[in-house]
């Protein structure tokens, strides 16, 4: 019961990060506000559980510390952008369904990469998953609003990230305390992008409403949410635990109705079931058997 609530709330303060983009980054612009948020997020970590290379013994470090470079640049400062973008380009909701393919993109890795065996369950819900992404972009309406081409590569592509580095964290990091990979790969991405960020300055003095929208996703859509992701990683495995994404759509359209009024369509709502349904059929059935490894 404990790891459901978990899971529910994590999809909850995850939707919320799609709509408090729209919040903060009219004023504060997308590098300092994608930069902010990592930071903070850095910072309350390590404040919280230590340097992240602390409970690691030291002989490991060498193994571990380019895994935690690599996975944590390309499961923060990477999609953290490409998303935080997709959202001025379209809608909360939009991106977060965007978003929910992660999962497809998870299985499709290890399927092709580390050989992981596919069901005919898990088959046909890959392909289901990508053709309701195919009928997404095909009509990329949210409301009034036509979404371009350019919004739907970004998402995918943010997608894509989350899903090989779940994979990374499932397969290099996976012996690591949860809060060692929060605070790893929140410090990370918070390095990569504040030089962008410095370079990028907003032009006035952020309004308070502004400010606190990256407080709140520092501290609670990062920090709190990272650490409580690589729990359930942890917990349910890689690719289950990246399912979260399924419930992060119908919150992100809830934040974003309730904020800015926003309104998901009939053919947005109809691609975003399918995209669902694939994305459960692909990780429900899934037996994560892999071919030995030889490196």
């Amino acid at each position: 019961m404990r790891v459901r609530l978990e899971f529910l709330f994590l999809a909850l303060i995850w939707g919320a990060s799609f709509v408090l983009y729209r919040v903060a980054i009219p004023e504060l612009g997308l590098p300092l506000t994608v930069a902010l948020r990592l930071s903070l997020a850095a910072a309350a970590l390590i404040a919280v559980f230590g340097w992240p290379l602390r409970q690691i013994a030291r002989d490991d470090i060498g193994r571990v510390l380019p895994w935690l470079l690599l996975a944590g640049a390309g499961s923060t400062a990477l999609p953290f952008a490409l998303f935080a973008e997709t959202v001025m380009r379209s809608s909360a909701g939009f991106a977060a369904v965007l978003n929910a393919t992660s999962p497809l993109f998870s299985a499709l890795l290890g399927i092709f990469i580390w050989r992981e065996t596919v069901s005919r369950g898990k088959a046909f819900g890959l392909l289901l998953g990508f053709a309701g992404v195919a009928m997404l972009t095909a009509l990329r309406e949210t409301g009034p609003l036509r979404v371009g081409l350019d919004a739907v590569g970004l998402g995918l592509a943010g997608a894509a990230s989350y899903g090989l580095c779940v994979q990374l964290v499932r397969r290099r990091l996976h012996a690591l305390p949860s809060s060692s990979v929060a605070t790893a790969f929140s410090l990370v991405g918070a390095l990569l992008l504040l030089p962008w960020a410095l370079i990028d300055p907003p032009p006035v003095m952020p309004s308070p409403r502004a400010l606190v929208a990256v407080a709140v996703l520092g501290l609670v859509s990062t920090a709190l949410a990272n650490f409580m992701y690589f729990r359930l990683v942890r917990l349910m495995g890689a690719t289950q635990a990246l399912s979260v994404t399924f419930l992060i759509p119908p919150f992100a359209m809830l934040w974003g109705h309730l904020l800015f009024d926003e309104w998901p369509t009939l053919a947005m709502l109809g691609s975003t079931a399918i995209i669902l349904i694939g994305t459960a059929l692909s990780v429900g059935g899934a037996r994560n058997r892999r071919a030995p490894d030889r490196s």
